[in-house]
């Protein structure tokens, strides 16, 4: 199952999302808009240009609660954008709100980027690679794999912050907890179940479900539990 998915009864023939799509990755057939899911990157602009809601993307979040449900202990690793993506200045509140929902710890991405960040010192101190081309994106991962395949040899040979800080979270905790990483981005699901990283991140929540979560359970960051998330 894909990523993004169509609503047949919702699409209108309006042929936005296929003059939107910046690689020519959606077919019209049978009167409806399809991914090409082998081309697809998971920009998310169909998701943005469609007027009539007609696609979605799949969610994590039945398979998060499922694994609080079981009483299984489920570590955050939150993305920093958090700060503007619910307006929320004091990190405690987030971590309150998640802590709420079952969570069972919150430390933020940043930890697994400032490694990262250390690779990339790295890579440049030893002077092996004429250039260098670094990004935490899958989509632009997805895009230079998928159209540009020239340029893949001068890819840094680095994890993402994300799969970095989970790796780090499974030393730190152990190996049976389960991961779930919680940003904006719709392609870290993709990134989430590609074969080099299986099973590192159990799930992708973006912030957008999150909200609806939060929303559903009466959940808000109106209350502040004293406790700081790492990062």
């Amino acid at each position: 199952m894909g990523i993004i998915q169509f609503k047949e009864a919702n699409c209108k023939n309006c042929y936005k999302c296929i003059r939107s799509c910046p690689v020519k990755a959606i077919a019209f057939k049978n009167e409806q808009a399809q991914i090409i899911e082998e081309e697809c990157i998971l920009c998310g602009q169909c998701l943005l240009v469609c007027p009539q809601n007609a696609k979605s993307v799949r969610s994590d979040v039945e398979k998060v609660k499922k694994y609080i449900e079981k009483k299984e202990k489920v570590y955050v690793s939150l993305a920093p954008s958090f700060v503007s993506a619910f307006q929320v200045s004091d990190s405690r509140k987030i971590f309150s709100a998640l802590k709420r929902l079952g969570f069972t710890h919150v430390e933020e991405t940043a930890i697994g980027a400032a490694q990262v960040s250390k690779e990339y010192e790295k890579l440049i101190r030893e002077e092996k690679m004429k250039n260098i081309i670094t990004t935490a994106c899958p989509t632009t991962v997805a895009l230079i794999e998928k159209y540009y395949p020239e340029l893949i040899d001068q890819m840094a040979p680095v994890v993402s912050p994300m799969i970095a800080h989970a790796k780090m979270m499974r030393e730190v905790y152990g190996s049976r907890i389960k991961i779930v990483f919680i940003g904006p981005c719709i392609s870290k699901k993709e990134e989430c179940n590609d074969l080099q990283n299986d099973g590192i991140v159990n799930a992708i929540i973006t912030f957008e479900e999150l909200e609806k979560w939060m929303e559903s359970e009466g959940v808000d960051f109106s209350v502040d539990e004293g406790e700081e998330p790492k990062g």
